[in-house]
């Protein structure tokens, strides 16, 4: 008999995973999440009156995410930059002036930004740190895509692809890719690929990486790089991941010496 509803509990346990899980973030009171960004950026930028320049670019940023209120289905978050540093074709470069600063968002529980009230921080529609979930459960092999606009540095449309690539227990893995389109016409073209680990028990992403390449014409004029204002042939390769950490590592700030 015991053995009975043990396996009962079993079947049903497995049935009710095979129907899928809701993906949804469940920040906790008083319970901050910590994270750590990095972002790496190679550029080139080719124009016919100003010789080819190489910028590269390495910043390494710590957050705080943190619940201020849940109410009537809105999550009311405060995202909060701890530590920064950045190197410029090798050069570390402090950031002191970044750190301390904070974004209020509200979204849905599945991490559709609703708004971002004022702050110090640039808005954003979406970070890293949050990616906007389906309605409905998902299973193993799921699909779906979010359409997004953004304005600089020149206006373009991105349409991502979502899958759940695995299910499992306590974690979803979903991989992305994501496409531009230019709404005025000129010439580019875009490619990012991505994986995110998200923690479906206790609703928050653990992990990201994303790889980008991108190609595209714009006028240009950048003092000391690009003087002359003229039509720039930009090529950029991108590197953004990101990773839970502890409280104690978040304020760490010697991020280029511990690679």
């Amino acid at each position: 008999m015991r053995l009975a509803l043990v396996l009962g509990f079993l079947a049903t346990s497995a049935l009710s995973f095979a129907e899928g899980v809701v993906l949804r973030y469940k920040l906790e009171p008083n319970t901050p999440v910590f994270h750590l960004m990095r972002f790496k950026s190679s550029t080139v930028f080719a124009s016919p009156d100003s010789p080819e320049r190489n910028l590269q670019i390495e910043t390494w940023v710590t957050m705080r995410q943190e619940l201020i209120e849940e109410k009537n289905d809105v999550i009311k978050l405060a995202l909060t930059m701890i530590n920064a540093s950045q190197k410029v074709d090798g050069v570390e470069q402090p950031l002191p002036g970044a750190t301390n600063q904070t974004q209020i968002v509200e979204m849905k529980p599945n991490g559709e930004i609703l708004r971002t009230l004022a702050s110090t921080m640039q808005a954003q529609e979406q970070s890293p740190l949050q990616m906007v979930f389906p309605d409905e459960a998902v299973e193993a092999g799921k699909t779906w895509t979010r359409i997004r606009d953004i304005a600089e540095p020149i206006p373009v449309e991105t349409k991502t692809l979502y899958k759940i690539t695995e299910l499992g227990p306590k974690r979803t893995t979903i991989s992305s890719i994501m496409k531009l389109e230019n709404r005025q016409g000129d010439t580019i073209t875009a490619t990012t690929r991505g994986s995110t680990v998200f923690d479906h028990t206790k609703g928050k992403i653990l992990s990201s990486a994303a790889d980008s390449e991108f190609q595209f014409e714009i006028p240009m004029k950048v003092p000391g790089i690009l003087p002359n204002s003229s039509s720039v042939k930009v090529t950029m390769k991108m590197e953004i991941s990101t990773q839970e950490i502890t409280e104690p590592e978040a304020q760490r700030t010697d991020f280029f010496s511990k690679q």
